[in-house]
């Protein structure tokens, strides 16, 4: 019997921006009481996903690189900061 697939072109960049999303909300949970460090968490997510793109790249024979994966993942990086801010700024303001 032919396998039939039936997909969304370029799913898996959901699946990037969803994993940085994941990544950069949980690393500025962690340190939300250093707002000073949440640009440099921010740059770091960032460096890491592109770094990581690089290296697949370059050293693997059965992964590949893609500027569209960094994308996405940078994406799911943005957005998790402002959604982060947007809570931050909630929690903060309940507070009072």
């Amino acid at each position: 019997m032919p396998k039939i697939e039936i997909g969304i072109n370029n799913v898996d960049k959901i699946y990037h921006l969803i994993a940085y999303f994941t990544l950069s909300v949980t690393w500025l949970f962690s340190f939300y009481r250093k707002p000073t460090l949440k640009y440099v968490i921010v740059i770091c997510c960032i460096f890491f996903g592109i770094i990581i793109e690089v290296l697949q790249q370059t050293l693997t024979t059965y992964r590949t690189g893609d500027y569209k994966d960094a994308i996405a993942n940078t994406v799911g990086i943005l957005l998790g900061f402002i959604i982060f801010n947007l809570i931050l700024k909630k929690i903060t303001v309940n507070s009072y």
